[in-house]
């Protein structure tokens, strides 16, 4: 075989390979929830996950993620509604805060977000 074919070659079947993963990544999307994907539910779910059963209040959330109150709140209260957080009345130097803590199922959705993220940016590259 010609020297110059089996260069084409290879590269004919490396980008079929490519195309192949992309159709999977973009078949497996299917899987995920299209609600989470807005960057400041992604954000919110992201920091919930990373901190587990401490959860963080409503004000520390605002702060981290410098997210405004009529954005955060509604976020927050979709992704409650979704089942993946709860939240809990808490009491802090004699202040009665919002403390919000994701569930197992937020934990699990945020995992499958995160895969599928990863696995597509890094087909991108």
């Amino acid at each position: 075989m010609p020297l110059i074919f089996m260069k084409w070659k290879g590269k004919f079947q490396e980008r079929t390979r490519m195309q192949d993963d992309i159709l999977s990544i973009i078949n497996e999307s299917g899987a995920l929830n299209a609600k989470v994907f807005s960057l400041v539910r992604l954000k919110l779910l992201a920091s919930l996950a990373a901190l587990g059963l401490d959860g963080a209040t409503y004000r520390e959330l605002k702060a981290a993620l410098d997210i405004n109150d009529g954005v955060l709140f509604a976020n927050l209260n979709v992704l409650k509604d979704m089942g993946y957080l709860t939240s809990e009345k808490i009491t802090s130097e004699g202040k009665e805060l919002e403390l919000y803590i994701i569930t197992p199922e937020g934990q699990d959705e945020w995992k499958r977000t995160k895969t599928w993220l990863c696995r597509f940016l890094h087909c991108g590259a």
